[in-house]
């Protein structure tokens, strides 16, 4: 238990000392990427889905 208690010691004294973080700026900028691009992703892979399916019913409405 001593280790693990260390462990997280010296872990917060990295985080806090050695680190070097970006800007609230930054972090704000990079968050809005990665949202729209998760969006647009979406929106591609539901639009990809929708063409197969359309094409799965009228493949089998042959029959």
């Amino acid at each position: 238990m001593s280790n693990f208690v260390q462990y997280v010691k010296d872990s917060f004294e990295e985080l806090n000392t050695n680190m070097t973080w970006s800007s609230r700026e930054e972090a704000q900028k990079s968050t809005v990427v990665v949202a729209l691009f998760t969006i647009v992703f979406a929106l591609a892979v539901a639009g990809i889905d929708k063409v197969f399916q359309t094409g799965l019913d009228n493949f089998f409405k042959m029959f």
